[in-house]
């Protein structure tokens, strides 16, 4: 029970990152004419302006009229910083767990308590790991595109796995964790879990302007990895918490990083000339995605 009840707080932490990708709904403001407003009310041009804290843009063929520009644009508050905020609360706990008596008795009474209901292994997590990441490529290949194309996304994905492998295996190396199955000393974070949310944040950085399906499908998949890791005996649940925040973290860093990474990868873009091809491959009982890149 406490460790379904950890992972539905971590879903109600990344659901509330849907808030931080929608723009704010901010009403239409019409013109006015002559200084009355669409309910017949009287204000002065100067002083409604002052109140709102417009500018005034009068148009040569209509002196009359004038329009209110608060210069706030759809993309105003898709800020990176909020979304910051639920990988680093995750990586904070796995830290603090580490450390902390309260939180180590939290994840042993867990795992006990977790060994008492679930007796057998289920090992669907060694596969479950993927399926976020297979979903991107899935998605572009049925012709449902993200906010991407499919090279940046290549790049994003690459990029992303890179940062959490290397950070997950150094701290694997360094602070060695026992399992809870007694099993070895690697314990901490889960990769598993951070593999997947690897994937299951590209597909809520992809596809919340398109679909909250598509967007949060990867996050329960994820979960889901997380929870069998537990069930299974593999893993603490601080081990799964910080394997989510740095999943979602590396996502974010190499989104930050694109530009730089592009710039490396298409020295001549501004010439037109494109060096690094994408393209699925699909044969007789095969799959699978091919790259090229021009020297």
């Amino acid at each position: 029970m406490k460790v379904i009840i950890v992972i539905l707080l971590m879903l109600g932490g990344i659901i509330s990152l849907y808030a931080q990708e929608k723009p704010l709904n901010i009403p239409k403001i019409k013109p006015l004419r002559d200084g009355v407003l669409s309910d017949s009310t009287l204000v002065s041009k100067s002083d409604f302006l002052r109140s709102y804290g417009g500018t005034l843009n009068p148009e040569p063929e209509r002196p009359s009229r004038i329009s209110v520009d608060f210069g706030i644009g759809e993309n105003s508050f898709k800020s990176t910083y909020p979304r910051l905020i639920i990988p680093v609360a995750f990586i904070t706990y796995g830290i603090m767990a580490q450390e902390s008596h309260a939180m180590k008795n939290l994840d042993k009474s867990t795992s006990h308590e977790v060994g008492e209901h679930f007796t057998h292994s289920i090992t669907y997590d060694n596969y479950l790991q993927f399926v976020p990441a297979l979903s991107v490529y899935g998605l572009n290949i049925a012709g449902i595109r993200g906010r991407h194309r499919l090279e940046d996304v290549t790049v994003v994905m690459v990029a992303s796995h890179i940062l959490m492998a290397g950070t997950v295996n150094v701290l694997k190396n360094t602070t060695n964790v026992l399992r809870p199955d007694d099993s070895s000393w690697n314990s901490f974070p889960s990769g598993h879990t951070a593999t997947s949310f690897v994937g299951a944040h590209m597909l809520f950085r992809e596809y919340i302007g398109i679909s909250p399906y598509m967007a949060f499908g990867g996050y329960l998949v994820s979960s889901a990895t997380g929870v069998l890791r537990v069930t299974n005996k593999r893993h603490w649940v601080s081990d799964v918490v910080m394997g989510a925040g740095i999943g979602m973290l590396s996502v974010e860093a190499a989104y930050f990083l694109l530009p730089v990474i592009n710039s490396v990868l298409y020295p001549n873009a501004s010439k037109g000339r494109n060096r690094l091809a994408v393209a699925p491959s699909i044969g007789e009982g095969e799959y699978g995605l091919g790259m090229a890149y021009v020297f």
